[in-house]
């Protein structure tokens, strides 16, 4: 068993501000974005507590091309191949909200009823927080049920820049 398992990453621009890419070998475990390097490294650190980060990421294109076509309005397909961990009550919650359509939000509290826990709100959303790739598992589509845009671990501005692209495409 590794112990101490290895996450290559690079940061780099996009129209959301700096973009960082992690990844193992076994898929991508980080999409994250940020208004610095510093905060970025500061997220992924502490997401992966028991790793091993290296400024290595071979090939960054391979995840950022998709993911920058995607934030200039082009239909991409973003089903790319996730390594993303996961507690019992986390993976459930993210396998649904890949399910949204494009253009689609649904409530916390809607979600929390789909998935046989009506009334577990609360926790949807700490799920939704706890996702380390964002646009892949599109958090930004759950919103509160007053229609406010909620949460957003990335920030509010670029959640409602997300929703409102997305309603463009």
């Amino acid at each position: 068993v590794n112990r101490n398992p290895k996450i290559d990453y690079h940061i780099g621009d996009s129209i959301l501000g700096r973009l960082l890419i992690a990844a193992t070998s076994k898929g991508l475990c980080g999409l994250m974005w940020g208004d610095s390097d510093r905060e970025l490294l500061e997220a992924l650190a502490g997401r992966f507590r028991r790793c091993t980060l290296l400024h290595s990421l071979e090939n960054p294109q391979q995840w950022s091309e998709p993911v920058n076509r995607y934030l200039n309005g082009e239909l991409v397909d973003l089903s790319l191949l996730l390594n993303q961990e996961g507690t019992a009550g986390q993976r459930p919650v993210w396998a649904r909200i890949q399910t949204i359509p494009l253009g689609w939000t649904l409530t916390y509290a809607n979600l929390a009823t789909i998935l046989g826990h009506p009334g577990s709100a609360r926790a949807v959303a700490n799920a939704c927080a706890a996702n380390s790739v964002a646009l892949v598992i599109p958090c930004h589509r759950v919103i509160r049920s007053n229609g406010e845009l909620g949460g957003y671990r990335w920030g509010l501005q670029r959640k409602r820049r997300l929703l409102s692209l997305e309603a463009s495409m």
